[in-house]
């Protein structure tokens, strides 16, 4: 079970990472400011909170990283990114009653 997690928490990781990536292209390119500056303030928010309280996923699952604070980063990283999951869904499901009603 704990290598499921793991998995899971790896590929919400690496897809956060990516879509940042993605979002720091595009401001480059010159659009998605707002995008940025929400996702900027986001992971701020969550790697800064993580840091702060010691919270570190990986740790818990078994994975030390040589500089320890990657771990409590890379878990902020995550529920950043878990943070814009909800977000997303909220918003679909929102739409979903709307378009009932």
């Amino acid at each position: 079970m704990q290598g499921i997690v793991l998995t899971l928490v790896m590929a919400v990781t690496v897809e956060a990472l990516v879509e940042y990536g993605r979002t720091v292209i595009e401001l480059i390119a010159g659009g998605g400011k707002k995008t940025a500056l929400l996702q900027g303030a986001a992971v701020l928010v969550s790697v800064g909170l993580c840091l702060l309280t010691g919270a570190d996923l990986f740790h818990t699952l078994g994975i030390g990283f040589y500089w320890q604070p990657i771990g409590g980063i890379l878990t902020g990283i995550f529920a950043a990114r878990g943070a814009n999951f909800v977000s997303d869904l909220v918003g679909q499901l929102r739409g979903l009653l709307t378009d009932e009603i």
